[in-house]
């Protein structure tokens, strides 16, 4: 094996030390936030329609005995490549589907954030984890209990739409909402 040059030597180095100080750049995911319009400030909301809640915790029943059904009439939303705030169609979708909740005061509603196949699987984990957030925060502002909603990540695991290319990673990016009865 030939010696390397203290020159080669001196210029590697710098290089390698670079390399490994960009790996470590990537744009973290929590500096992406979420608008402030966008998230709830606590309990649930106290005007338009609010339930009654006792914060934003968790549904005060045995989770593990639940059994919820993606026959709820709610409708999924889709979110922008390696985003997780609401675009406006989200918002709108996300409006109709709290009336429907408000309406079935029964009715506890998982909401699964998922992702396309891109990332690592441990990014997208994170990622759907912050989706489904979102959509609970924004469904708690329009008045829903947050005792009510339970969210849930698949990441990339449970595709709507398999396949390559952005027309199916765009089905892919989303949120889904099932119910589950008291």
């Amino acid at each position: 094996m030939k010696q390397m040059k203290w020159s080669t030597v001196a210029v590697i180095i710098p290089m390698l030390a670079i390399a490994v100080a960009l790996t470590g750049c990537k744009r973290k995911q929590d500096e992406v936030l979420i608008n402030p319009d966008y998230t709830s400030g606590g309990g649930g909301a106290t005007t338009g329609g609010a339930e009654t809640t006792t914060g934003t915790g968790l549904p005060l029943v045995d989770q593990e005995r639940l059994v919820f059904d993606k026959a709820s009439g709610l409708q999924p939303i889709y979110f922008d490549y390696d985003r997780f705030d609401l675009r406006p169609d989200a918002r709108a979708t996300l409006q109709a589907n709290a009336e429907l909740i408000k309406a079935n005061p029964d009715v506890i509603v998982q909401i699964e954030g998922h992702c396309d196949e891109r990332g690592t699987q441990e990014y997208n984990f994170v990622l759907g984890e912050k989706r489904a957030l979102a959509a609970r925060d924004y469904l708690i502002q329009l008045g829903v209990s947050g005792d009510r909603l339970v969210t849930i990540s698949y990441g990339e695991e449970v595709p709507a739409v398999q396949g390559t290319g952005e027309a199916v990673w765009s089905q892919n990016r989303r949120c889904e909402f099932n119910n589950a009865r008291r």
